[in-house]
Order: structure tokens, then C-alpha cells, then sequence
């Protein structure tokens, strides 16, 4: 089940969608929206497959259905989207995916396995996050829309340069650290192996990011923090990810 769970954890983040921005024309933007919510629709139904395997019980009655509503429901919604539905309609029907999503990570904390709990919610979070970019590339293309279809350029992103520290030697049990970095749902960067006390130079777009601590070798999920990419020389530690 872990090991279903952790190839399933690098997919979902790997296909989840990126910001939105500025699309050609209507056409454009509604085949974007459509491709981005069919690939989470896989990976919702990817998860719910991995979940359905699990020995805990209310894995395999709860979360299992649950995550594959959600996979359905954005499928439906992918297929809707290429279609001429009034924008309007389609923001209603995200809403109610966006709440299911929402659920969909409460209900990964039933699970009673520590591990298995984490590993879902972790899965269910990058879920969430990807319907919540959805949403706003369907609200960028309503307005697109309404302008008759015209788009600008958007406009460069500030970069900063900052580090994140394995910082694990401080703490009563120190581990090799991977760190994966996602905005939006999707990974934006995955490092090699950090040793404790040692860090890894890192340059980012301004803005708040998802970090993913994965054990060295295995890649065992061990937890997730957020950073603040807002000034040059930012820093982001590991902190004990063996301790609660």
C-alpha cells in the first residue's frame, strides 16, 4: 500500500496544473481548463485504485468512493468545459469539486495507520490544490472572456535566491532529506540528497510554496511545510521530521 501510495504521490504532483495564465482566446483557455482537470481526474481515480488495496478498512470504504466521486466529477467537468457552458455554470459546478476535495483530505486522517494517513493526506492536499488552480484559470478565462477573448502578456514574476537547510542534526533523530517543491500543485522543484547540516541553493518566483520532506533512498513521505519565497536570502529548515 505505501509503495502504490508514494509512486502515486509523485504522479499526482507531477500532473497536477500551473498557474494560470493569460490565453489566446476562449477556445484556448477552455481546452487548457479541460486538459488540466482531466489530469486530475487520473489521478483521482489513481488514488482511489491505491486506496481500495489498503488493509485499513475505513481506507477502502471511506476514502476509496470518496476519491473516486471526485475523479468522475472531474471528468464530467473536463468534459463540460470544451463545450459552450456559460462560464458561470462551470464556476458552480467547481465549487462543489473544490468542497469534495476539501473532504476528501479530512477523510485521509481516518485512516489509522500513521504512515498511510500521512501519505493520503499529503496525496489529497496536491488533489486540492490542483481543483483551487483549476478555479483560478477558470476565473482568469471569464474575464477573458468577457473582453472578447483578448489577453496581455503577463507580467515577470520577481525571483529570489534563498536556501533550505537540512537542519535535522539538531534533533534527537537526523535523516537524509529529499525536498520537493510545489505551487499550485505542481512540483516546480525536486532536489537530490541533503545530508543533516548540510543546505541546497535554490532560486524561486516570489510567492508561498508547498515543500514535501522525503526520506533519502526510500522517499517515504515525512511531512510537508510551507515557504515564503518574499526577499532575497529567504530560508526554509527541515526542522525534527521524526519527531511529533
Amino acid at each position: 500500500m505505501f509503495r502504490a501510495l508514494l509512486s502515486l504521490f509523485t504522479l499526482v504532483a507531477v500532473v497536477l496544473v500551473a498557474a494560470p495564465q493569460a490565453l489566446a482566446d476562449a477556445k484556448s483557455d477552455r481546452a487548457a481548463i479541460s486538459d488540466a482537470a482531466t489530469k486530475l481526474s487520473t489521478s483521482a481515480s489513481s488514488l482511489a485504485a491505491a486506496a481500495k488495496a489498503s488493509d485499513d478498512r475505513g481506507t477502502r470504504k471511506k476514502f476509496a468512493p470518496a476519491a473516486q466521486d471526485l475523479g468522475d466529477d472531474l471528468a464530467a467537468f473536463a468534459r463540460r468545459a470544451v463545450k459552450d457552458v456559460p462560464m458561470k455554470s462551470l464556476a458552480a459546478d467547481l465549487t462543489g469539486i473544490l468542497k469534495d476535495a476539501g473532504a476528501l483530505v479530512e477523510l485521509a486522517d481516518e485512516a489509522e495507520e500513521k504512515e498511510e494517513r500521512k501519505q493520503l493526506r499529503a496525496s489529497a492536499q496536491l488533489l486540492q490544490q490542483g481543483v483551487a488552480t483549476v478555479g483560478k484559470q477558470l476565473l482568469a478565462a471569464a474575464a477573458n472572456e468577457e473582453k472578447g477573448g483578448g489577453s496581455q502578456p503577463a507580467a515577470a514574476s520577481k525571483k529570489y535566491t534563498g536556501r533550505m537547510f537540512n537542519n535535522s542534526d539538531d534533533c534527537s533523530w537526523s535523516e537524509n532529506i529529499v525536498f520537493q517543491v510545489s505551487r499550485d500543485g505542481q512540483v516546480v522543484y525536486k532536489s537530490g540528497l541533503v545530508f543533516p547540516g548540510k543546505n541546497q541553493p535554490l532560486v524561486l518566483e516570489q510567492g508561498t510554496y508547498l515543500v514535501q520532506l522525503l526520506k533519502g533512498g526510500s522517499l517515504e513521505f515525512l511531512g510537508q511545510k510551507n515557504l515564503d519565497a518574499k526577499a532575497e536570502g529567504w530560508q526554509f529548515r527541515s526542522g525534527c521530521v521524526n519527531q511529533d
